[in-house]
């Protein structure tokens, strides 16, 4: 059996549950794509490289 990024996993169950594609919208970040409500259109999930320190995590902090 192939092992499959989480990204595919994710991307595979979209299709799957929902029966939407991922659309790529941004010629500068091909890499990020979004996912639509067929009957509304709106976003209801994002796929995307954010860069760690972005996210505030740097490691387990003592609180």
């Amino acid at each position: 059996m192939a092992e499959h990024s989480q990204r595919e996993r994710i991307m595979r169950y979209a299709q799957d549950v929902f029966g939407t594609e991922a659309e790529y919208l941004w010629a500068d970040t091909p890499d990020a794509a979004v996912f639509r409500h067929p009957a509304s259109r709106k976003w209801y999930a994002i796929i995307m490289a954010v860069c760690q320190s972005r996210l505030g995590a740097f490691g387990r902090r003592n609180r």
